[in-house]
């Protein structure tokens, strides 16, 4: 989903506080439907990346794992904190979700603020995605350094062919 924070009136160096109530709102729920009513949504995996391009918005694409068959209900229970936080009873256009395509080209539309000398080494193109004041990429604890190093997850090596 994009959250559009522009579109919301909310000043650049506010977005950042905003998404992390929305995040943290969202995930209290969702660890209450998995553990408390006991539904069968794994874990919660996610991550979001802001972006404020110069002459552009200050948004956010958050992409997140959605259980089979939950994810009606996940786009009104965020769309419900997001008009809460902000007291907006319609959020228009500053909300969008969409379901992904190829993964590989998610990844690369969303890391494209990448440093220009890393992005020929991932077939990506760079393009500057502004200054954000506060964290510029949110990962879920469940896909986070930690969780990778507590399932032994190794980097594969480079390949130099």
């Amino acid at each position: 989903m994009t959250i559009d924070f522009s579109s919301l009136g909310v000043p650049a160096d506010g977005a950042a506080e905003l998404f992390q109530n929305v995040w943290q709102r969202f995930t209290r729920w969702y660890a209450y439907q998995r553990d408390a009513k006991g539904r069968g949504f794994g874990s919660f995996d996610a991550y979001a990346v802001h972006e404020h391009p110069e002459n552009g918005p200050r948004h956010v694409h958050w992409v997140m794992r959605a259980p089979d068959g939950a994810r009606l209900e996940i786009e009104r229970v965020i769309r419900d904190r997001l008009e809460k936080l902000t007291r907006f009873a319609c959020l228009g256009r500053a909300l969008h979700f969409q379901e992904v395509g190829a993964a590989g080209q998610l990844a690369k539309y969303t890391l494209k603020g990448i440093h220009p000398a890393y992005a020929a080494h991932f077939h990506m193109w760079a393009s500057s995605q502004g200054f954000i004041s506060g964290r510029r990429i949110t990962i879920s604890r469940s896909i986070g350094y930690a969780a990778r190093k507590h399932a032994g997850w190794k980097r594969k090596p480079a390949n130099n062919s």
